[in-house]
């Protein structure tokens, strides 16, 4: 007869057996199909057969020991073996920082939280890598120059992140801020903001920072590597970060799949999952629920950008946002250029924008092959669709108009390698309720977007589509629902060739603007009578029945 123990032993060993079988075996070239070009798909890791638990290290999952040695320990006896699987149980492990190491799986089962302590003596600041130009806090979760690891399983990691963020009082409720104030913290700029300093339960501020701003700057990002490659997210929930979640710096062979992100809606600097100058990467089926940009790829600024090089060949595919500033953002960081990429059957809702491609001078770079296809929005604050060469700068205008010139047409600046370049960008099939505007494309006088193809959509919004120094656009088999204002609006465009619009009601075009040229629409409820030009732009349009 076998004893109760060794029954309990045997359901253990098998426990950690199936924890452990690699649930990522699946193959992802089904994936990889149909796209508009080659892409490379990325190395998945090969993790040892060896596995181990954290309570073999004397961690202990009861929300009160702290478990940052046994962490430490864990994945340094792995490492020295060559690697494998370390398994999470049960239980809420509070715990500082945890380094990953090459040939590591960390697995997470199901009812498994990792919670950040909220103890920042525990993160110290780090001077800057080659991931950052600024002092921060390390990471809850990092990596730097690793290889062939992964982070697996049902768990939860939580970043602690409201004893680190500030909270402005213009983005909660009134019993909110009650609610902030009375954990103690400062309440600065004149009552404005709130910061998360020196709260009894949050020992470690002046270890970090001498002042509440400076702490805002050094918050860390909850999962940050940086130069790593081979890499596999899978199944888990990263939450609550202090500022930026999921974080991938000069990467190759990423795989994110069925990875949960969530903070709440307000939580500042809350980015979703972002990657700069990566290559190689999959992201399927995510669900992002963020403060900030959802889904991002960008690449540095100006000359850092530039030698640090290009986010390209990425995939996204099947990823659900349910909030955030945008639900796909390039930029606005993209010195070092960001191509071959595509993004497809994913949904965006309750956005601030949908999808979103953003720099401005000084910043530089080539943003080119980008293929965006069967996506689905609604409740879009502002765009649904928004390329921004101006990113928070008021477009210019001529205070002063010289003769031959209007007053919309924005001054030229000589092009440089800090010049960014938005070029090649497709979008296909597209629906989108409730939108503020349905499309602005804004370009540079010098350096145009260019090369826009947007075809197969569906739009209802506020207002219709704006294009301002765009080059070579062609739109074909547009669906416009627009309740107020112009169906669209041109300023400054050249080679611009529209068919098959349909509008839901007669609406206004407009073309202002010394520099159009060669601008043709075609469709239903478009007439001859409802454009209206400025003197200088007349002739610039046709209307074709």
């Amino acid at each position: 007869m076998i004893s109760m123990k060794e029954k309990c032993f045997i359901v253990w060993i098998v426990l950690i057996w199936v924890c452990s079988r690699p649930i990522w075996a699946a193959n992802y070239d089904s994936v990889y199909t149909q796209l508009p070009f080659p892409m490379e798909k990325p190395m998945m890791p090969v993790i040892p057969d060896l596995t181990v638990s954290l309570t073999e290290y004397g961690g202990k999952g009861d929300g009160e020991t702290l478990n940052t040695h046994a962490f430490e320990k864990a994945i340094s006896d792995l490492s020295q073996r060559g690697g494998g699987h370390l398994i999470v149980p049960e239980g809420v492990w509070v715990t500082g920082p945890i380094v990953m190491k090459s040939n590591i799986d960390l697995h997470l089962v199901k009812n498994a939280i990792v919670l950040f302590t909220s103890d920042k003596s525990q993160y110290p600041v780090l001077p800057p890598d080659e991931g950052t130009s600024a002092f921060r806090c390390q990471s809850p979760v990092s990596a730097y120059h690793e290889r062939n690891f992964s982070i697996t399983g049902e768990g939860v990691f939580d970043g602690n992140g409201e004893y680190w963020r500030s909270v402005k009082r213009s983005k909660v409720s009134e019993i909110e801020w009650d609610k902030f104030l009375s954990r103690g913290g400062i309440a600065g700029k004149g009552g404005k903001i709130w910061y998360p300093w020196n709260l009894w339960n949050s020992p470690g501020d002046s270890c970090v920072a001498d002042s509440p701003e400076k702490l805002s700057k050094v918050r860390p990002r909850l999962f940050r590597i940086v130069g790593c490659e081979q890499v596999l997210l899978q199944g888990v929930v990263f939450q609550n970060s202090p500022s930026f979640h999921v974080n991938f710096i000069l990467c190759k062979d990423i795989i994110v799949d069925q990875v949960t992100v969530r903070c709440p809606w307000n939580a500042q600097n809350g980015d979703g999952i972002d990657f700069s100058s990566c290559e190689n990467v999959l992201v399927t089926n995510a669900s992002v629920d963020v403060g900030d940009d959802a889904i991002c790829l960008k690449s540095g600024i100006g000359e850092t950008g530039r030698r640090r090089g290009p986010c390209r060949n990425v995939l996204i595919d099947g990823c659900t946002v349910f909030h955030g500033h945008g639900g796909f953002v390039i930029g606005s960081d993209t010195g070092g250029g960001i191509s071959n990429v595509v993004v497809r059957n994913c949904r965006f809702m309750n956005t601030d924008t949908g999808i979103r491609l953003k720099s401005l001078r000084g910043r530089g770079g080539l943003v080119e092959n980008i293929y965006v296809e069967n996506i689905r929005m609604n409740d879009i604050a502002n765009y649904a669709i928004w390329f921004e060469l101006f990113y928070q700068k008021e477009t210019p205008v001529l205070e002063t108009v010289p003769e031959g010139s209007e007053k919309t047409d924005a001054p030229w600046m000589a092009v440089n390698a800090d010049t960014p370049c938005f070029r090649n960008i497709c979008m296909s099939n597209i629906t989108c309720t409730d939108a503020d505007q349905a499309m602005f494309l804004n370009g540079l006088p010098e350096m145009n977007v260019q090369d826009i193809q947007i075809t197969d959509c569906y739009i209802s919004a506020q207002k219709g589509i704006r294009v301002n120094e765009t080059s070579n656009l062609r739109m074909d088999r547009i669906v416009l629902a627009i309740s107020d204002g112009d169906l669209a609006t041109f300023n400054n465009v050249k080679d611009v060739h529209i068919h098959q619009l349909k509008a839901r009601k007669q609406s206004g075009i407009s073309v202002s603007g010394s520099r159009n040229r060669n601008i043709q629409v075609e469709g239903e409820n478009i007439s001859r009578q409802n454009v209206y030009t400025t003197p200088l732009a007349s002739g610039s349009i046709i209307i074709i029945d």
